[in-house]
């Protein structure tokens, strides 16, 4: 991955600390919410951007009688994060 070919999905602070928070595994919403201090309108939209991207699935289930949506990264969204990883670290390794 070159500078220039960052994906948008990558291009928001939110959405870069949700894909973070997800690459050690499924997390809800609630947690996700308490991790970015972000509003649920907010958090749902760049969510939603992730989804429609390809980069996070949902799923949802029933906490007792309470609805919770878990969300995840896909192969594909966990590839690309860490292709940006290595081309940010390829980055700060030319500029030492």
């Amino acid at each position: 991955m070159e500078l220039h070919e960052i994906p948008v999905a990558f291009q928001s602070r939110l959405r870069l600390a949700v894909v973070a928070a997800l690459m050690t595994g499924p997390k809800d919403f609630t947690y996700l919410s308490h991790l970015t201090q972000a509003t649920p309108g907010n958090l749902g939209k760049q969510l939603e951007v992730l989804g429609n991207d390809c980069f996070v699935s949902c799923r949802k289930e029933l906490l007792g009688k309470r609805p919770r949506t878990i969300y995840q990264l896909t192969d594909e969204g966990r590839e690309l994060f860490l292709a940006y990883i290595r081309m940010l670290e390829k980055i700060a390794g030319d500029q030492l």
